[in-house]
Order: structure tokens, then C-alpha cells, then sequence
């Protein structure tokens, strides 16, 4: 592979999403395999963004999107240093949902194989919720009433992370992929085995990537918003935008930067509140028929989603 070649090297896999289904984690475990390569960036969200930086009307949305990576060179820079043995890939929770991003993508890697985790809706808006509460942007404290704000805030232009029920039909997001990508260059798991099955889910995705099993993984979770903090100033101080994070970012390895998350995560953080479950099953009504197109296409039984 020449020099210019290497510069230029795409994404040969995109994990995308779900938001809050174990995305993070799954990045995180692959980052670390031998035969991956992910890049600095986690979320570039090029193919929802190519070529021009969006503007959100939300709170925090312009800073949010100055983490975009919009221009190609820049993306491009994310998978230069990958070596020419290695599998390059990126995770945006974002592509699963937008709907300008399965095309974009398709035009510039149509190879890439394409990997979906996806957790019960209901409760995935609901960690999405806390996670926008605890971070101080979401100011609506009761979850159904922000449910209901949904149309008013797409309206008004806030990002796609306050769309609590629209990023919940996943049969109608993964259709959208496929009318690009052919069904066996996508890979669709569910939360719940990577919850509970770790190990066999992260062998299952290293097959679709045609890469080996990793050698005693270290699984972690990630981004676990049913935990609150104590004190929410050290929360911030972990996981906002502030000088001492920076600091660590470019001075600390990755290493000791998790031992300080884990460490500190465990003192400040509690049980946070459960959904109510009567609430649930009521939300729960809003997805059955996509529902029951999700598990024709992917042949899972989901009555446990009902």
C-alpha cells in the first residue's frame, strides 16, 4: 500500500448504533484486538454529516457539533496510521438512524460490513433520558413528558439524541440500509446477549468482520446511565468538556485513564431510578408492528419487547 493509499484508507466496518445499547463497549473491545483498528475518534458521524457541519438549536448543541468530523480529509486522517493487515472501523451510534447516512456511506464503502446493536426501545430512550438529565441538558425531570415533547423539539431543530421515540423503530432504520447494502454485509445483535453473553456475541462479531477471536478479552460496560452520581460536580469534572480532562487525554494511556474512571465511577455512582413498568408496557404499545417486522428480518423472537 503506497503512502497516498494509506492516507486515503476508508472504514472497512461501521458499528451504528443503537444509542445506549452497548456500543460503546463493543467499540472499546474491538479497539483492542489485534487485528482492529478504530481510530482516535469514537463517533466522527461523517456519513450523517459529509462536507458541512450541521447546527443544533438543542442546549449544548453547537458544542456538540464542533466534535463532528465533517471534512473528508479529516475523516479520512482518523484510519491513516491503520496498518495494512488490520481491519479498519468506526463506531457512530448515529448512522442507525439517520436517514441520509446509509447512502452516503454506501457511495464511498459499499464493502463495509455493517454491525447493529439494539435494546428493548422503551428502555433505551428511557437511558438515553437519564443520560441527558444527569449531563444537565435534558431539563425535563418526568421521562414521559419528555417523550412527549418529541415533535416539538424535532421541529425546532434539537439533535437526534432528544428523538426518544423515533429512534426506537428499528425495522423501519435497518430497511433503510438494506435498500443499499445487501443482508449478509449487515449483522444485527441484540443487547441483552451482549449483556448476558458477552463473549459468544463479541466471537459473533469478529466473524462477521472476518477476524479472529480475541484472546481473553477485557469486557467492560459503558456509558451505564441507570447509575447516577452523587456529586454531580465530579461527574462533570469526569465527563464534560474541562481542562483537566483534556489534560488527561493527551498525557494519560488509555490504560490509566480507565483505572481513574472505574475507580472513581464506583465511589460516585449510584442505582439510579427504574422506569415504571406499567409505563413501559404502555410506550411499549407504540412499537409492536415494528416489532414484528424486526424479527422477520432478523429471525429473533422479541415477544420479551411486547
Amino acid at each position: 500500500m503506497t503512502t497516498q493509499q494509506s492516507r486515503e484508507r476508508w472504514p472497512d466496518f461501521l458499528l451504528i448504533g443503537a444509542p445506549k445499547a452497548g456500543t460503546t463497549a463493543l467499540h472499546k473491545v474491538l479497539s483492542n484486538h489485534p487485528g482492529i483498528y478504530t481510530g482516535p475518534s469514537k463517533e466522527p458521524r461523517y456519513f450523517s454529516y459529509p462536507g458541512e457541519k450541521p447546527h443544533y438549536s438543542c442546549p449544548g448543541g453547537e458544542a456538540n457539533a464542533d466534535k463532528i468530523t465533517f471534512r473528508t480529509k479529516d475523516y479520512l486522517d482518523l484510519f491513516g496510521d491503520c496498518p495494512d493487515h488490520s481491519r479498519a472501523g468506526e463506531a457512530t451510534t448515529a448512522y442507525l438512524h439517520d436517514p441520509e447516512a446509509p447512502a452516503n456511506a454506501f457511495k464511498e464503502i459499499p464493502w463495509a460490513r455493517l454491525v447493529a446493536i439494539l435494546r428493548h426501545p422503551v428502555d433505551r430512550a428511557y437511558s438515553q433520558w437519564l443520560h441527558l438529565l444527569q449531563e444537565g441538558f435534558e431539563t425535563v425531570d418526568d421521562f414521559e413528558s419528555a417523550w412527549n415533547l418529541e415533535r416539538d423539539r424535532k421541529e425546532k431543530g434539537w439533535r437526534s439524541a432528544w428523538l426518544y421515540r423515533e429512534r426506537g423503530f428499528y425495522a423501519s432504520q435497518l430497511e433503510r440500509w438494506l435498500s443499499y447494502y445487501p443482508r449478509e454485509q449487515l449483522l444485527v445483535v441484540f443487547y441483552e446477549d451482549w449483556l448476558n453473553n458477552p463473549l459468544d456475541t463479541l466471537n459473533l462479531v469478529c466473524k462477521h468482520l472476518s477476524v479472529a477471536n480475541p484472546d481473553c478479552p477485557k469486557l467492560t460496560r459503558e456509558n451505564v446511565s441507570s447509575r447516577q452520581p452523587r456529586w454531580q460536580w465530579l461527574h462533570h469534572h469526569m465527563v464534560g468538556d474541562n481542562t483537566l480532562r483534556k489534560w488527561a487525554q493527551h498525557r494519560l494511556p488509555l490504560w490509566a485513564r480507565d483505572a481513574i474512571t472505574r475507580s472513581i465511577g464506583k465511589m460516585n455512582l449510584k442505582p439510579g431510578p427504574r422506569i415504571d413498568a406499567s409505563l413501559r408496557a404502555r410506550l411499549a404499545v407504540t412499537y409492536h408492528d415494528d416489532i414484528d417486522r424486526l424479527e422477520a428480518l432478523t429471525g429473533h423472537h422479541l415477544g420479551h419487547w411486547r
